[in-house]
């Protein structure tokens, strides 16, 4: 009767090198199976606060889009940022799992550069005025109104610095400055400081009616007349654009949006209030108003 041989040491070590190794292979595919079920189950999750975030940031939307319609149906004579579509203004609202931002302003309150299409001479004074104030050279005024007049309607300044306007004087430029659909005029009650003086072409007058402005909050005829000056050319007391800005932060994820809203008159009369441009997150467009801010 053959007896079989035991194994030795050494084919022992190998056997036990072969069951650490399938071991180890078992272990790292189990590891690899969770991690990817993890980063599955991570994905799903911001998936699901990417879509709750962004359905509060377009209700935030909604919300500035009724404030604004009943404010043209009751006070569309007037437009000031004491008014109660201002008040929507809200900075880290406490909501379900993060918090909520919401920025609204009035759109009206810079020069529409678009309104250099028409040839109307008003428009074209105005913007070398602005040019002149903020030392904008005249062959980068003619390149900016010819790159309005062929790319136009523009919906953003921010291509005018690629046509070579140096930072500094886009920088300064983009204040006073914006892009709209269609022709608008200048909401008196909105325009910064500087676009005032710019306007008046007197800076004593220009700072009594941002004094006049802050203590009422708005600007009248009555006013102008106190200080001995007319409404200026493409200027008004209310304004049809405005900017509402919006973000909501869910766990680890933000959606933020820009929207452009517009109230006109149909053909029939009735007065509707839509959004007519939408940027998300990283294009939000020069002239959108900043969280915490009016």
């Amino acid at each position: 009767m053959t007896r079989q041989r035991e194994p030795g040491a050494a084919e022992q070590g190998m056997i036990l090198v072969n069951v650490l190794m399938f071991v180890a292979i078992a272990s790292g595919l189990v590891l690899l199976m969770i991690d990817r079920e993890e980063l599955a189950l991570d994905r799903g999750l911001r998936m699901r606060e990417a879509a709750r975030a962004q359905a509060i940031v377009r209700g935030g939307e909604l919300s500035a889009v009724v404030a604004l319609r009943r404010d043209g149906e009751v006070a569309g004579d007037v437009d000031h940022a004491r008014e109660p579509w201002a008040k929507l203004a809200t900075t880290a609202a406490p909501i379900e799992g993060g918090t909520f931002d919401l920025a609204i302003g009035d759109a009206e309150g810079r020069f529409n550069i678009n309104s250099v299409r028409n040839g109307e001479a008003g428009a074209v004074v105005l913007l070398q005025q602005i040019a002149n104030d903020i030392d904008m050279p005249p062959e980068q005024v003619i390149a900016a109104i010819q790159y309005v007049r062929l790319q136009g309607p523009v919906t953003d300044l921010r291509p005018l610095r690629l046509a070579g306007l140096e930072p500094k004087v886009a920088d300064r430029l983009e204040k006073v400055v914006t892009a709209l659909p269609g022709i608008t005029a200048i909401n008196l009650n909105a325009a910064e400081p500087e676009l005032l003086r710019i306007l008046f072409q007197d800076p004593l007058v220009a700072s009594r009616l941002v004094q006049v402005r802050a203590r009422q909050g708005f600007l009248t005829l009555k006013d102008l007349d106190d200080q001995h000056v007319t409404l200026p050319w493409g200027c008004s007391f209310k304004s049809s654009s405005f900017w509402v800005r919006t973000r909501a932060t869910i766990g680890g994820t933000t959606q933020q949006e820009a929207t452009l809203i517009q109230r006109r008159r149909t053909r029939d009369g009735k007065l509707e209030t839509v959004p007519v441009e939408r940027w998300r997150n990283a294009a939000v467009p020069p002239g959108v108003p900043a969280f915490g801010t009016l």
